[in-house]
């Protein structure tokens, strides 16, 4: 059985050009295949890749946490691996917090299509969070350089590879991020009227499993993830 699965650069651990095409593709093909499932990926921004898997134009996607909105339109797998999603800042604006609603009054940049946990949404429709949409991760990062924002959330290793990628050791070093405030689970999903849909989630699941068990799962993470690193100290510094 072959699937295609859409994905959106989200580095190190989904990338139309890094190795294996990311940490997260390299564990999903390894565990569709322990039960005979081909994987191809089709890369397409952000909103574009949830959509084209909601409405079943590919057969799912990967790399998604559940929400109440998406779990009308797709199956979920079990968890593949968990996000550590952590707020960035300026060094010289520290902002301290315990509780997610102790940042009512920050500027909180989001990307427009993420969801950022149960909790995150429902302090922003009670209004005790703001937030400031942007298109894109790294339009977020500007924003938070230029003091548009005080706050960005995003995985914690994502926001470190794209700052080493696209921004210049000065602009770095003026940021630093908080603990996590959310582990996200990264799941597979399928369009819920796909029909063979159920088996493709027992198969996943299955292989999924059969590679923690062997270890095969933690090595593909760190050859992958060492792959990647590689692959960025390997490009010039930005100017």
């Amino acid at each position: 059985m072959a699937i295609v699965l859409s994905a959106d650069d989200w580095p190190p651990y989904i990338g139309a050009n890094l190795p294996d095409n990311g940490i997260l593709s390299r564990v999903v093909s390894a565990a569709f295949a322990r039960s005979g499932v081909t994987v191809r990926y089709r890369f397409m921004p952000n909103n574009r890749s949830l959509q084209s898997a909601r409405n079943g134009m590919v057969d799912g996607s990967l790399g998604w946490a559940p929400s109440p909105d998406r779990l009308q339109d797709l199956l979920y797998t079990k968890p593949v691996l968990s996000a550590r999603m952590v707020f960035f800042q300026q060094r010289s604006h520290v902002v301290s917090w315990t509780q997610l609603a102790e940042l009512s009054g920050m500027r909180i940049g989001i990307t427009i299509g993420n969801y950022y946990s149960d909790e995150f949404d429902r302090l922003v429709r009670q209004g005790v969070l703001h937030t400031d949409g942007a298109a894109d991760d790294l339009s977020n990062f500007r924003k938070l350089l230029a003091r548009r924002i005080d706050l960005f959330p995003i995985e914690e290793e994502v926001g470190l590879f794209l700052l080493g990628r696209h921004f210049s050791r000065a602009e770095t070093a003026k940021l630093q991020h908080s603990q996590p405030f959310w582990l996200a689970p990264l799941h597979v999903v399928i369009w819920k009227k796909h029909p063979h849909g159920a088996e493709l989630i027992d198969r996943f699941n299955r292989g999924l499993l059969a590679i923690q068990r062997s270890g095969e799962l933690a090595r593909l993470v760190q050859e992958t993830r060492q792959a990647c690193l590689r692959s960025t100290q390997s490009g010039a510094e930005p100017e």
